[in-house]
C-alpha cells in the first residue's frame, strides 16, 4: 500500500512538471499535441494500472485476511487442544502425586509408630544396661552376680545332687570355695572360685590413648595374676583337692580378651595350674565330668577310669590352648556389642534432645 502511494505521487509530480513546461511555451505545435496525447494516454494507462494494482491489492488483502483467519483459527484450536491435554495431564499427575504423597505419608506415620516403639525398647534396654552397670560397679554385688551365674550353670549341668557338687564348701585350711566338684581318684575335689576383674578391664576398653590403654592393660594383667595366685594358694591342697583349680570368669568378653591379648596371663595360669573358664567353657567341662561321673557309677574297671581321668586332665589343658585360637573372635564380638551399646546410648540421647526441643516449642506456643 505504501509503495502504491509513492508511485502515484511520483507520477503526479512528473505530470505537473510537464504541464507547467507546456504552459510556458507560446506556440502550439504538432509535437506538443502529440506529447500531450501521449501523456494523456500514459495517464490513462497509469490510471488503469492503478486500478489493477488496487484490485490486486484488495485481493491480496482478502487472501491475507483469510489465511490469517484460518491460521488463527487453527492456532486457537491447537492451543485449546494442547491446553486441554495439559490440563488433563496435570490433573492426572496431581491425582497420582496426591495418592503417592498419601501413601508415603501413611508409611511415614507407620515408621514413626515403629520408631516410637523402638525408642521405648531402647529406653528399656538402656535402663536394663544402667541397672546392670550399677550392679557390676559394686565389687560385692559383682561377686554375688558371678556366684549366681556359677550356681546356675552347676544346677543346669549337674542338677541338685550334693554328691556331685557343693556350694560354699569349706576346706581343711579354713578357706571357702564358691563351689567344689566331687570326682573320683585321682582328681578328688575340683575347686571353682568366681572372679570378676572388671574395673581395669573397663578402663582398658574406654581408654582414649595408647598410653592409657597400655597402662590399663598392665593393671588388668596384674589383677588377673593376683586372682590366680590367690586361688592356687587357697584351693589346691595336696591329698585333699585336685592338682588344679578353676577360676570362673562370668563375662565371656573378659575371658576372650585374656586368651586373645594376654598370653602372659594364660601361661601363668598353666604354671599355677589354675584353669580359667567362662560360662561356655565351664558348661563343656561340667558336661564332660558329668558323663565321666555317670560312667564311673556303671563301670567296675577303676584303673581304666583313673587313666581316662588323667587323659581328661590332659584334654582340659589342650582345650584351653585350642580355645586361645578363637579368643580373638570373642573379643571382636564384644567390641561390636560395645559399639552397639554406645550407638544405642547416642540414639536415646538424640530422642531426649528432640523431646526437649518439642517441649520448648510447646512452652513457647503457650507463652
Amino acid at each position: 500500500m505504501e509503495l502504491y502511494v509513492l508511485i502515484f505521487l511520483i507520477l503526479c509530480v512528473v505530470l505537473l512538471f510537464i504541464f507547467l513546461f507546456l504552459q510556458q511555451r507560446p506556440a502550439k505545435s504538432a509535437d506538443s499535441e502529440r506529447v500531450l496525447r501521449e501523456l494523456n494516454a500514459q495517464r490513462e494507462d497509469m490510471a488503469a494500472m492503478q486500478q489493477q494494482f488496487n484490485n490486486q491489492l484488495m485481493m491480496l488483502q482478502t487472501q491475507i485476511s483469510q489465511l490469517m483467519k484460518t491460521d488463527l483459527q487453527s492456532l486457537h484450536e491447537n492451543v485449546e487442544q494442547r491446553m486441554s491435554h495439559l490440563e488433563l495431564t496435570l490433573n492426572e499427575n496431581l491425582h497420582h502425586g496426591y495418592q503417592t504423597t498419601t501413601q508415603v505419608f501413611g508409611k511415614v506415620l507407620q515408621q514413626m509408630g515403629r520408631l516410637d516403639e523402638s525408642q521405648q525398647s531402647i529406653k528399656e534396654v538402656s535402663a536394663s544396661i544402667l541397672q546392670l552397670q550399677n550392679v557390676l560397679n559394686d565389687k560385692k554385688t559383682r561377686g554375688i552376680f558371678g556366684e549366681i551365674e556359677l550356681y546356675s550353670l552347676l544346677e543346669t549341668a549337674m542338677g541338685t545332687d550334693e554328691h556331685r557338687y557343693q556350694k560354699q564348701y569349706k576346706l581343711s585350711n579354713g578357706t571357702i570355695a564358691d563351689a567344689v566338684l566331687f570326682a573320683s581318684e585321682p582328681l578328688r575335689m575340683i575347686c571353682i572360685d568366681s572372679k570378676f576383674p572388671l574395673e581395669n578391664y573397663n578402663r582398658l576398653m574406654s581408654a582414649d590413648t595408647a598410653q592409657e590403654k597400655a597402662r590399663a592393660h598392665a593393671q588388668f594383667v596384674q589383677d588377673v595374676k593376683r586372682h590366680i595366685r590367690a586361688i592356687a594358694s587357697k584351693y589346691i591342697l595336696p591329698q585333699e583337692t585336685a592338682e588344679f583349680a578353676c577360676m570362673f570368669l562370668p563375662a565371656e568378653a573378659v575371658f576372650s580378651y585374656i586368651y586373645a591379648s594376654c598370653d602372659e596371663v594364660v601361661r601363668y595360669s598353666y604354671e599355677e595350674k589354675v584353669y580359667m573358664v567362662s560360662p561356655t567353657t565351664l558348661m563343656a567341662y561340667l558336661t564332660a565330668i558329668r558323663a565321666i561321673y555317670l560312667g564311673v557309677q556303671r563301670n567296675e574297671h577303676v584303673e581304666q577310669i583313673q587313666q581316662e581321668l588323667k587323659h581328661l586332665q590332659v584334654e582340659f589343658e589342650r582345650f584351653h590352648k585350642r580355645y586361645q585360637t578363637v579368643g580373638s573372635d570373642f573379643e571382636r564380638t564384644y567390641q561390636d556389642m560395645r559399639q552397639l551399646q554406645i550407638t544405642a546410648g547416642k540414639i536415646v540421647k538424640r530422642f531426649e534432645e528432640i523431646q526437649e526441643v518439642q517441649l520448648d516449642k510447646k512452652k513457647d506456643s503457650a507463652a
